[in-house]
């Protein structure tokens, strides 16, 4: 996976499955507040990532994201400096 879109997808995806919603209600643009993401689903998202994609994140990575964007943005760059 190199595309933003790509990493965007996946993100929505984790966010969704630790929320239990669908993951067309992951809106990009939405804040993480406005899922109300607590630091226990920021652990349960970064492992499901992980297991996805086959690398190491820590929770900490995605301190300074707002939105799902800012999240995949992270997770893009992550992976592009692999």
């Amino acid at each position: 996976m190199t595309s933003l879109d790509s990493a965007t997808s996946v993100v929505r995806s984790a966010i969704a499955e630790v929320l239990s919603v669908p993951s067309d209600q992951v809106k990009p643009g939405a804040t993480i507040a406005d899922h109300q993401i607590d630091s226990l689903e920021w652990v349960e998202i970064s492992v499901i990532i992980e297991e996805r994609l086959g690398i190491q994140l820590d929770p900490s990575d995605f301190a300074g994201a707002q939105t799902v964007a800012d999240m995949a943005g992270v997770l893009h760059a992550a992976l592009a400096a692999r």
